[in-house]
Parts: C-alpha cells; structure tokens; sequence
C-alpha cells in the first residue's frame, strides 16, 4: 500500500472518530436538558446521573478480551499491566473533575461557568508544556487563541465572581485538564488501548459517583433521587441518557488517546458552537448575533487549528521516517 493510500486511510478514521464524538456530545446534551431541565423532566441530580453513566458504560468490560490468550496478545503489542496505584490515582481526579464542575455550575454565575470550562484549553497546554515537555509552535498558539477568542464571544455573558465559587471553578479546570492529559498518558505508556482503560475505571468511577452522588446532589437541590416522581417518560429518556453516554465515554477515550488532550479540547468547542444551534432549533433557546458570530470565529479557529496540526504531525512524521 502507498503512503498516500494508508495517509488517506488514517485521515478518514480520524476524522469518524471525531465524528463519533461530536454527534454523541451534541445529543447527550440535548436528551440531557430534556431530562434535566426546569421545563421539561426536573431531573436534578446531575452527579448521581453520572454515577449511573459510568454504571453502563461497565459493559464495555464485557468486549475486552479475557484469559491467557487476551494476556498473551496484549504483551505481544508491548503492553504492560496499569498499577493499580494509578488506576486509583485516575479515578480520584476524575472524580474530583466531575464533583467540583457540579459545585461550579451550582456556587457561579453561568458566564462565569462557561469562562472557567475555557480556560481548560490553556490549562491543559500549560500542563503538558511543564510536566511532559510539549512544545507548542506559534502557530497552534495563535489558533488557539482564535478558538478561545471565538467561544468567549459565543458563550460569555455576566462573570461575576465569588471567593469559593473561584477556588471551586480553579479546582474543576485543574482536575478536568489532568483527567484528560492522564487518558492520554496511560494509554501511550502501558500502550492499552481505549477501551481497555475505560472498562477499567468504569466500574471504580460508577462506585464513586454513586456513593457520594446522591447526597452531593440533595446538598445541592434541597431533595433526595428517591423524592423524586418517575414516569415512563423519564424513564426513556434516562435510559437514552446512559446509552448515549457509553458511546460519549467510548468515543472520549479514544479521540484522546489517538490525538492529544489538548487538541481535543480545542476542536471540541466546535460541539459549544453547535449545541447552542440544536438548543435554539430543538428547545427555542434564544440564539444572540454573540452566539453567530463568535461561533463562526471559533469554526474558523479550530479548522485553522487541525490545518497546522495536521501538517506539524505530517512533518513529523517525515522527520522519523529512515532515508532510503
């Protein structure tokens, strides 16, 4: 096969995985404000919900390869086993990711909340420049910056500020940013793949969540989940919630792993721009000429953004290839 063919092949996969992520988050999102929303199901236990997320995404343990087979094939691949130190280690930070993004939505104003998820883009850069020596060109920097200056425009409104909303914001964009860069990380260094790493903190996380979930959210909401009135229209659209979240956790994990934490965070703002634009069309949620044009500020800056990283990974590439 020439370099072009398999190029090609490679481009096409990358960009299914990307798709598999975006039309996952967006319909997530939408199921969720049905579920979830003041004007539809009233559904407020939002940590508990996640609990019940990680819960099903434990079936992916069910498609991983068992026995001394499984053993033998992953050793062959170069893998080694993840200590259960780091395992542990992941599961609290993501744990305190989830827990602390929460608080920050309950304890801040929503502008504010929406400032402290973006500056995950230069946390995350920041992270991975300190403590694994990255090296981030001009170019991707000014393409951030495009991205970060388009969905401020698009998402920001009122920031006002309060002493513990602000350390629980700080902590959330911290540990969200770790939790990214370590799916990343553990896959390339115990070189195990996605789902792999995912059908082994599944079942941790979903522990977690559901033990400290349902009573963070009656600190929260002022009710217990056992307060509160089924019926079967919630009940479908909680099922259609955990189901579309093991294809978010399955396609999350993998976009990850096959890119960076960091280019995930920035093309991942491209799903911001068009929730507003399925929120508007599918709920009537006002759309502002802010939302259009920092949306299109943003589209421009993340396809800006995958054009030079795409070239960079290509010259690479070109780099470590042996000369004939």
């Amino acid at each position: 096969m020439s370099i072009a063919a398999s190029s090609s092949r490679l481009s096409t996969a990358d960009a299914m995985k990307w798709a598999s992520n975006f039309v996952s988050s967006v319909a997530i999102v939408m199921v969720n404000k049905q579920l979830m929303g003041a004007s539809g199901l009233a559904f407020q236990y939002a940590t508990t919900l996640c609990g019940m997320h990680f819960l099903c995404t434990m079936s992916v343990r069910w498609c991983r390869p068992r026995g001394a087979a499984a053993a033998r094939a992953e050793a062959a691949k170069g893998g080694r086993e993840l200590p259960q130190k780091k395992l542990l280690a992941f599961v609290a930070v993501a744990s305190t990711s989830i827990i602390s993004l929460n608080l920050s939505l309950m304890l801040n104003h929503v502008g504010f909340y929406q400032l402290a998820k973006l500056l995950q883009i230069p946390a995350v850069c920041l992270i991975e420049v300190a403590f694994f020596g990255r090296k981030v060109s001009w170019a991707l920097a000014r393409a951030i910056g495009v991205v970060m200056f388009g969905v401020g425009i698009a998402t920001l409104q009122e920031t006002t500020m309060n002493f513990w909303g602000t350390i629980v914001a700080a902590i959330a964009v911290l540990s969200t940013s770790a939790q990214q860069i370590l799916v990343s990380r553990l896959q390339s260094e115990y070189s195990i793949s996605s789902n792999d790493l995912l059908g082994r903190t599944a079942p941790l996380m979903a522990l977690a969540m559901l033990t400290v979930g349902p009573f963070l959210d009656q600190i929260l909401t002022g009710s217990f989940i056992t307060d509160y009135y089924w019926t079967g229209e919630s009940v479908m659209f909680l099922s259609a919630s955990c189901l579309l979240a093991i294809w978010v956790n399955i396609s999350q994990y993998m976009c990850i792993g096959t890119f960076s934490a960091l280019s995930f965070q920035v093309i991942g703002h491209v799903k911001t721009v068009f929730i507003f634009f399925f929120g508007w069309l599918l709920f009537d949620i006002p759309v502002t000429w802010n939302n259009v044009i920092g949306g299109l500020v943003a589209i421009a800056g993340i396809s800006y953004y995958s054009h030079i990283a795409s070239l960079e990974k290509e010259n690479a590439a070109q780099t470590r290839r042996p000369s004939v």
